[in-house]
């Protein structure tokens, strides 16, 4: 029997008794030997214990149960259980549902255990991703090229690989990046440095004791089937000494990003150029291009951060681009300009999307011209053409301001786009420009996924005669290749239909882990090849509407959702349906805060589901994050709605 007791004003902590109902509790006792998190005291065969949370919810419980029984589910099998019932009597209905869910969840751990798991990139989602499978019972092991977690964010000197610079900082505000059970501390500003985003994600992997199952200066060469096709086999190259060895697994997630591989035009001339050209990937410090006559090439939030530095230093500057750019601020009005979006909102959006999409898109173009004028601190001179962007919802905005002041005093002069190189140092534009005596090109054009790693990943052409595009991989949800998608998975793609931040990592590793755990179910394979053609012509379709868009994007009011279901984030709980009512009934306050207030990464922990673990902290970092926003940025208005 297992009885909730509330401790006498003494603290919030609750007491939770289990009691065995096995005929032969005493063997249970010795063959299993129960140890669950928390103070532990024996009672006559009964085990009393004192979770470190201030509400003790039934499948948190459920957790700490599984945890200590998961390598004795050979036990389970035999027939023991645990019976539940609460300190008024209220029996927790069904019982048996109860019972059968914990004896599930351990004899999961207990079989994951022996299932071994690959994981490529100790970045935001790599680390997370380690942390949600061990959790979960997998045995994990992380690969990472660097000698350091953060990903990019760890700053490496080695230009063949991206990296966060010491001047980079934050798109998005602390208040809504960050992981679902570890909060951002206070110490750090607003806008995190890369140095503070790889202290953070340092201490995330610390935490939960993750580093012990790192390899560090470890390069994944290639992934393949073993020879039987009933496995992975991993080729790693350690880096500095070029060691290699091949490693089996029974299931792999990439997690190595998708800023990898440079995206490098060419054109007519190219190799006549007497300069340089590099990729800004290449890119380390404006000293290189001290005196020189520099060509950016492109307007990306990269030209916004390296072009007021090669400024400092070069001869003279150029910025050419073909289209423009809505421009976005850190902050607007006072305020961190993430905060516009709430969780109401962002329904409201995919609402439209998928039953207005016309209107959607119209108005998602209006709304975005109306703020990049609103961003800029000077009138936008039409000769700059940077108001002429393409409509956000098909492509991502940039941090472009910086570069308006020195447009406007004649630092930064704006070209139209590389139309060819004329030999020498001479490039002529699209409008007919010639530029002479140009020492260096730097490409800003962006990144795509690197799936050299990976080669049985299937790629296809839409079936669309309009298509021109490039051949895109065959992924359901763009994350499972259909043919193994019960033992891979790719995070190092999708570029559209997140979450805030590290927040996207955690929920969709809760959805693989559960995937996989049997908790939540893919679809057969049939039905995710035709997803995967459907959802091409989908592609190929808004092709049509901007050429050279990012082929990895997904519909965000079909991908949110099902991420959200198959991770057991409950957050219907937030919705116009009956799970919403029953939540605003019994919770208004929270229902109105977590739908209006800020987006926190902490929603995505705190209704129980049975799914996956809950946070214990959530409702109080919740309420926490929205106060001490609402006093740091003025906060007239509790929801946080735009003045």
């Amino acid at each position: 029997m297992l009885a909730l007791r509330r401790r006498a004003k003494s603290g919030r902590s609750y007491y939770a008794t289990v009691t065995l109902t096995a005929v032969d509790a005493v063997q249970l006792e010795q063959e299993v030997g129960l140890c669950p998190r928390g103070t532990v005291k024996k009672i006559q065969g009964t085990y009393k214990f004192a979770p470190m949370t201030p509400d003790l919810h039934v499948g948190e419980l459920l957790y700490i149960l599984s945890d200590s029984w998961a390598e004795h589910s050979d036990i389970l099998h035999r027939g023991y259980m645990v019976e539940f019932e609460t300190a008024w009597g209220k029996i927790l209905s069904p019982i048996v549902q109860y019972e059968n869910e914990c004896v599930k969840e351990a004899r999961r751990k207990g079989k994951m255990k022996h299932v071994s798991v690959a994981i490529i990139g100790a970045g935001p989602t790599g680390i997370s991703m380690l942390k949600q499978l061990l959790q979960d019972g997998f045995s994990a092991t992380l690969f990472e090229r660097r000698s350091s977690v953060g990903g990019l964010w760890a700053y490496d000197a080695n230009n063949g690989w991206t990296t966060a610079l010491a001047s980079t900082s934050a798109n998005i505000s602390k208040y809504t990046c960050g992981f679902t059970d570890f909060p951002i501390p206070d110490k750090y500003p607003v806008y995190l440095s890369a140095a503070n985003f790889q202290e953070f994600m340092q201490s995330y992997a610390e935490h939960f004791k993750l580093t012990e199952h790192i390899s560090f200066n470890s390069s994944v060469q290639v992934v393949n089937r073993n020879s039987d096709d009933s496995g992975w086999v991993v080729q790693v190259e350690k880096v500095g000494t070029g060691e290699t060895e091949s490693r089996p697994f029974d299931k792999v997630v990439f997690c190595h990003g998708y800023q990898t591989q440079r995206v490098m035009p060419t054109f007519p001339g190219q190799d006549k150029f007497e300069g340089e050209i590099i990729h800004s990937q290449q890119y380390r410090s404006p000293e290189a291009f001290r005196g020189k006559t520099v060509v950016i090439l492109g307007l990306s939030t990269t030209t916004g951060e390296i072009t007021p530095q090669v400024i400092s230093t070069a001869k003279k500057v150029y910025v050419s681009h073909r289209s423009g750019q809505m421009m976005v601020k850190r902050m607007r009005k006072g305020r961190p300009t993430d905060l516009l979006i709430s969780w109401r909102r962002r329904q409201i959006t995919q609402w439209m999307a998928r039953n207005v999409p016309n209107f959607y898109r119209y108005l998602a173009g209006w709304g975005a011209r109306l703020l990049s004028s609103q961003f800029s601190d000077v009138k936008l001179d039409p000769e700059w053409r940077i108001q002429s962007f393409r409509n956000p919802t098909l492509r991502l905005p940039g941090l472009i301001q910086d570069i308006v002041p020195h447009l406007q005093d004649g630092s930064l002069t704006s070209l139209h786009g590389i139309k060819r190189f004329l030999g020498g140092r001479s490039i002529e534009f699209d409008d007919g420009t010639v530029v002479d005596d140009v020492d260096s090109v730097i490409l800003t054009t962006g990144y795509r996924a690197d799936f050299s790693v990976a080669p049985f990943i299937e790629k296809s052409m839409p079936k669309s005669p309009s298509y021109q595009g490039p051949a895109i991989q065959r992924l359901y949800m763009n994350v499972f290749p259909p043919k193994y998608a019960d033992s891979c998975a790719v995070l190092c793609y999708s570029a559209y239909g997140k979450n805030n931040g590290f927040s996207f990592s955690d929920v969709m590793n809760m959805a693989i882990s559960n995937i996989w755990r049997g908790v939540s179910k893919l679809p057969p394979y049939e039905e995710m090849e035709k997803w995967v053609d459907e959802h091409q012509k989908w592609v190929a379709a808004n092709w049509a509407r901007e050429p050279h868009l990012d082929v990895s994007m997904v519909k965000q009011y079909e991908f949110q959702p099902w991420m959200h279901e198959q991770a057991g984030t409950g957050m219907e709980n937030l919705g116009w349906g009956w799970a919403g009512w029953k939540f605003w009934w019994k919770d208004k306050e929270m229902y109105n805060l977590m739908n209006h207030g800020v987006e926190t990464a902490h929603m995505f922990r705190y209704f129980e589901t049975g799914k996956r673990k809950t946070w214990e902290g959530a409702r109080d970092e919740i309420i926490r994050q929205n106060r001490i926003v609402e006093e740091s940025f003025s906060g007239k208005n509790k929801k946080l709605r735009e003045e």
